[in-house]
């Protein structure tokens, strides 16, 4: 039986189309991460745990970090400081997780190209082996969601004759956790001294409450009449008015004299009487 010339030309076609879907979609399984998230691998493969010394510069600042021997970070530039573990644990677990997007190589000619001839941010890591990793962050990609960067290059920035270089596209959330300001760097602690004034000036305002409480008390004590002094109390003249004089004992009542008069005798009286 023969086939049709048409018949075999379809089964070309769809076997053509066929093979096309399926390598386009092995392509697609294999390429890296992209921010809308696909798979994503880590910029290094250190363990967050293992890192004791951070230093970061961008064009703005510069901050330099160490873990103590207690396993807490502290500022030691451009001051002495705490450190917020909480930024410093951030910017580490996008480094040694998912900060990696995919690479691409360039010729380091083109450095300028891609940002990374002036550098945004240029992070190192000291581990605990005192094995040192440079980052070095340069512009965003077309998105403007991710950033390409260098990882441990030999120089910064490139030398023009190195030839062909690998430049990485890194998550945005690197540069996020590179661009802090200063304030976002250092621990927030609760002062004790701030504590202590607190609590002294509490005590200070219920001591100065008891006092008043007792002067007041002394004061009504005090305004009380004295009970064997009620009756010969007298009351005091107003002020700007003349005080009355106490003539009680100096006042004479004049007598007026009468003069005798004798009664009439009666009619029937004996005169000899």
């Amino acid at each position: 039986m023969k086939l049709q010339r048409s018949t075999v030309v379809l089964l070309a076609s769809a076997l053509l189309l066929g093979g096309v879907v399926l390598l386009t979609q092995t392509r697609q399984a294999n390429r890296p991460t992209t921010a809308q998230g696909e798979t994503a691998t880590p910029v290094y493969e250190f363990e967050e745990e293992e890192a004791v010394g951070l230093h970061i510069e961008t064009q703005t600042q510069e901050v330099t970090f160490q873990r103590d021997e207690t396993g807490f970070w502290q500022m030691t530039h451009p001051e002495a400081q705490p450190a917020e573990a909480a930024a410093i644990a951030f910017l580490l677990s996008r480094l040694t997780t998912n900060g990696l997007l995919q690479t691409i190589d360039i010729d380091a000619a083109n450095q300028a190209e891609f940002g990374l001839d002036i550098p945004f941010a240029t992070v190192e890591i000291t581990l605990q082996d005192d094995t040192t990793h440079t980052l070095v962050l340069g512009d965003a990609d077309f998105s403007g969601q991710n950033s390409y960067a260098l990882i441990d290059p030999e120089t910064i920035p490139l030398s023009d004759t190195a030839g062909e270089v690998t430049v990485a596209l890194v998550s945005d959330d690197i540069i996020n956790g590179v661009d802090r300001p200063i304030e976002e760097w250092i621990a927030v602690v609760e002062s004790p001294e701030t504590t202590t004034v607190d609590e002294t000036g509490d005590t200070d305002e219920a001591d100065t409450d008891a006092s008043e409480t007792s002067d007041d008390s002394e004061a009504d004590e005090t305004s009380l009449p004295d009970a064997d002094n009620t009756e010969t109390a007298e009351p005091e003249p107003a002020e700007g008015e003349p005080a009355e004089e106490d003539t009680s004992e100096d006042i004479e009542i004049p007598i007026p004299e009468t003069e005798l008069i004798p009664a009439p005798a009666p009619e029937n009286a004996d005169p000899s009487e």
